[in-house]
């Protein structure tokens, strides 16, 4: 395999670990301290969740990276026919379809979270709720 090759299967691997780890954190981040996300703001707890996930994951990523990169050593790197053009390729197909996924996860967490946080309002209850015309004229 080439030298360039390599390089791109490493970086499409690596990209791999730190796109997977932080969608964990993310989630863990987000289940973890679920109270403290309610005192800030909707944007603001969610850039302060992403700037945690994307830092744990980078710290993460280098201690993994090291121990898959060891067992995928044989299956990842002896295609001797696999070309540069070709290494780079699926390189960039795969971090697009990894960091898509990671998106939708990311997506569906926020979700979830702000409809715990945000419970439906009952239509008993609700302020939009018209009253019949009679209710009203007697006022």
């Amino acid at each position: 395999m080439d030298e360039l090759a390599r390089f791109y299967r490493t970086g499409l691997i690596e990209s791999i670990i730190l796109l997977v780890l932080v969608l964990l954190a993310f989630g863990g981040i987000t289940i973890l301290a679920r109270d403290r996300w309610l005192a800030l703001g909707i944007t603001e707890s969610l850039l302060a969740r992403l700037a945690a996930a994307v830092l744990i994951g980078a710290v993460a990523v280098g201690g993994m990276s090291g121990v898959v990169l060891n067992l995928l050593q044989g299956p990842a790197f002896t295609d001797t026919g696999l070309s540069t053009t070709a290494s780079r390729n699926q390189a960039v197909l795969g971090i697009a379809l990894v960091l898509a996924l990671t998106i939708i996860g990311i997506i569906r967490i926020e979700v979830y979270h702000r409809r715990l946080v945000q419970p439906p309002t009952h239509e008993e209850d609700a302020d939009w709720k018209v009253e019949p015309p009679e209710a009203a004229g007697r006022r």
